[in-house]
């Protein structure tokens, strides 16, 4: 059986305090490092993103942060909720994941976070969704996983 692998990243948005997010994104892990990186935009604002060959695990707090089995403290909910925490009032975080086990499934995905709402995208989905759409047929499916 084929092991699952992804790409993890997202788009350049703006946070209300740098220095604030860069110790956030210090204590968020993954099965590979987290990049965080940063540049100015086209109004000269400092801008950040992130990304890693792999998943996210989640957020360790500074009690966990030294444990060696992290994942039995944290998980994904608790990073989301950080990241909108930071986010600047008038901004939104995109985080895409492309991944797959050999050709048994592909997965595309996106998550938005702002300051008030977090919304999951899974691309299969919005796929099927579309072609029964412009099959105008609303009960129209299909398998895409095996």
């Amino acid at each position: 059986m084929a092991n699952y692998e992804c790409v993890t990243r997202s788009n350049y948005f703006r946070v209300k305090d740098p220095e604030a997010f860069r110790k956030f994104m210090s204590r968020v892990y993954g099965s590979n490092k987290v990049n965080l990186w940063e540049q100015k935009d086209k109004e000269d604002r400092l801008v950040f993103g992130f990304g890693l060959f792999g998943g996210i695990g989640g957020y360790a707090s500074e009690e966990t942060a030294d444990d060696d089995d992290l994942e039995e403290y944290t998980d994904y909910d608790v990073f989301l909720d950080g990241l909108q925490k930071h986010i600047a009032a008038d901004d939104a975080i995109i985080i895409v994941e492309g991944g797959n086990e050999s050709l048994r499934y592909i997965i595309g995905s996106a998550v938005v976070v702002t300051r008030n709402a977090i919304e999951y995208f899974d691309v299969t989905n919005l796929a099927t969704r579309r072609a029964a759409e412009l099959l105008e047929n609303p009960q129209w499916t299909t398998k895409c996983n095996y």
